[in-house]
C-alpha cells in the first residue's frame, strides 16, 4: 500500500456535489504516518518519486503523481486522456492540465502552440502548475517522528538525499526572469502556509471569499515563486494578457487567472490558470482535506461537465510540438532509406537482390544455334528407352520388357552347333 493509494481512495469517496468535496478523515496525519510505517514493513522501501505522471509503471503510484487529480476530474464528469506531446488533435480537448517536470518557464514553441489553441476554440482552459515542489520530502518528514529506532537513521539519510537531489535540480531555475505568463523568482525566501506557519496568514482572493477554506489546515510550501506580471504583456497577435489573482496567502500568490479579450473571437471565455506549484494537487498532498477543497475549486473553474481533459506530461527537455499527428505519415519510396532502422534493413535486401540477379544474368555475346543430334543414331533410341523405363521405377516390369525383347529377337537362343552351357556347381550358384 502507498500513500498515493490512500489519497486515491479518499478522492474516490465522492459525497454529493463537488461543493461538499470529500468528508475529512479524523486524525488524517496520524493515519498517514501509520500507513507509511506499515508499508515499510521490517525494512524501508524506496518510494516512487516520478513527477507529474498520471499512469505507467513509474508514476501512477508516485507521491508526485497526478492520478488522484485526474480521478477527481473523472468523478466530476470529465473524460481524461494523457499525452506527452502537443499536436493538432489538441483542439478536441476543452482543458489541458500541464505539470511540467522542468524548472524553466515554458519554451517559445509550446507557449505559442497553447496560445493559438486558446485562439482557435471556445471556453478553453489551460492549467499550468509550477514545478518547484517535491512531495517525497514531506513524505519522509512525516514518517520520521514515528519510525522505529532502528530505521530512524535510514529515514534521515533518505530525507537528506531527497532534499539534496531536489536542490540540485532547482539549479536549473533562473534567478529572475519575466515570461509571458508570469515572473519567476528563485531567490525568494521559502514560505510555509498553514500548519507549519508560526502565525497563520489570512488567505485572500475569490477562492477564499466564502470562508470555507481553513488556512490553519493547509500544508503548503513555496520556494520558487511564480508571480503575475505587473505590466501586462502581449501575445504574438497583439492580444493583451490580463491577470487576476484567485488565491493568495499574504503577499504570496498561489493561483491566478490569465485572460485575453482576443481569445475565442472576443468572447473572453478562454483562460490560463497558473498554480504556483503542486503542493496541493499532487497525489500525496491530496490526502489533506483542505487541499481537496482547492482541487475541487480548480476543477469547477475549468467549466461545467462534460469536458474532455488532456493531462500533458513533459520532462526536463520540455514538451514536443508536432505539426501533424505522430504516426499518420509513413515514409514511401526512397524516403524509406532515410529512416533508421528501416534503411539498414532495406540496404541488406537490395544487396541480396543484386547478388541473385548477378547469378541469373544471361551470358553476353551473339547467340548461336547448336547442331541437332542425328536421328540415325540407334544408340539414342536405346538411351531414350532406358530413361523411360527408369522413370517408371518398376524394376520387375523393366526386366520383363527386356526378356520379351530378347525372346522376340532371338538374343537368348545359342548359336547353331554350339554346346549347351554347363550348369555351374551349387557352390558357385550361391
Amino acid at each position: 500500500m502507498t500513500l498515493a493509494t490512500v489519497a486515491l481512495g479518499i478522492a474516490v469517496a465522492k459525497a454529493g456535489r463537488w461543493g461538499a468535496v470529500v468528508r475529512p478523515w479524523a486524525g488524517a496525519g496520524r493515519l498517514l504516518v501509520g500507513l507509511a510505517v506499515l508499508a515499510a514493513g521490517c525494512g524501508l522501501r524506496d518510494i516512487d518519486r516520478t513527477y507529474g505522471r498520471r499512469r505507467g509503471a513509474e508514476g501512477e503510484a508516485s507521491v508526485n503523481g497526478t492520478g488522484v487529480l485526474a480521478r477527481m476530474f473523472e468523478l466530476a464528469g470529465a473524460k481524461v486522456q494523457t499525452r506527452s506531446y502537443l499536436s493538432p488533435s489538441a483542439d478536441n480537448f476543452d482543458v489541458i492540465v500541464w505539470f511540467p517536470d522542468d524548472f524553466q518557464p515554458p519554451r517559445d514553441e509550446p507557449l505559442k502552440f497553447l496560445e493559438e489553441w486558446l485562439y482557435r476554440g471556445r471556453a478553453k482552459t489551460l492549467v499550468y502548475v509550477g514545478r518547484d515542489y517535491d512531495a517525497a520530502i514531506d513524505y519522509w518528514q512525516k514518517v520520521l517522528p514515528t519510525a522505529p529506532p532502528e530505521q530512524g537513521v535510514e529515514v534521515l539519510r533518505r530525507l537528506a538525499q531527497t532534499r539534496a537531489e531536489h536542490a540540485r535540480a532547482r539549479r536549473a531555475t533562473p534567478d529572475a526572469k519575466d515570461g509571458r505568463w508570469f515572473r519567476i523568482r528563485r531567490d525568494a525566501p521559502r514560505v510555509y502556509i498553514g500548519r507549519r506557519q508560526e502565525t497563520t496568514v489570512p488567505l485572500r482572493g475569490p477562492w477564499a471569499a466564502d470562508g470555507r477554506l481553513q488556512p490553519a489546515e493547509l500544508d503548503l510550501v513555496v520556494d520558487t515563486r511564480l508571480e503575475p506580471l505587473t505590466s501586462p504583456s502581449q501575445d504574438d497577435y497583439g492580444g493583451q494578457l490580463n491577470a487576476e489573482i484567485w488565491l493568495a496567502a499574504g503577499t504570496v500568490p498561489l493561483v491566478w487567472r490569465i485572460t485575453n479579450p482576443s481569445w475565442n473571437d472576443g468572447q473572453d471565455d478562454g483562460q490560463i490558470i497558473v498554480v504556483n506549484n503542486g503542493s496541493f494537487l499532487l497525489n500525496l498532498p491530496l490526502v489533506e482535506h483542505e487541499h481537496r477543497k482547492l482541487a475541487a475549486q480548480l476543477i469547477a473553474a475549468c467549466g461545467p461537465a462534460p469536458k474532455k481533459v488532456l493531462f500533458l506530461e513533459s520532462g526536463a527537455a520540455g514538451v514536443t510540438v508536432h505539426d501533424e499527428e505522430p504516426g499518420t505519415r509513413y515514409p514511401t519510396g526512397f524516403e524509406a532509406f532515410t529512416v533508421w532502422p528501416l534503411n539498414a534493413i532495406l540496404l541488406h535486401f537490395v544487396f541480396l537482390g543484386l547478388v541473385v540477379l548477378a547469378c541469373r544474368w544471361t551470358v553476353f555475346g551473339r547467340p548461336r544455334q547448336l547442331p541437332r543430334p542425328p536421328v540415325s543414331d540407334f544408340g539414342q533410341h536405346v538411351d531414350a528407352l532406358g530413361e523411360l523405363l527408369a522413370r517408371t521405377r518398376d524394376q520387375t516390369d523393366a526386366q520383363n520388357r527386356l526378356a520379351e525383347y530378347r525372346r522376340q529377337t532371338g538374343a537368348e537362343r545359342p548359336p547353331t552347333g554350339s554346346a549347351p552351357a554347363a550348369t555351374p556347381p551349387a557352390s558357385e550358384r550361391r
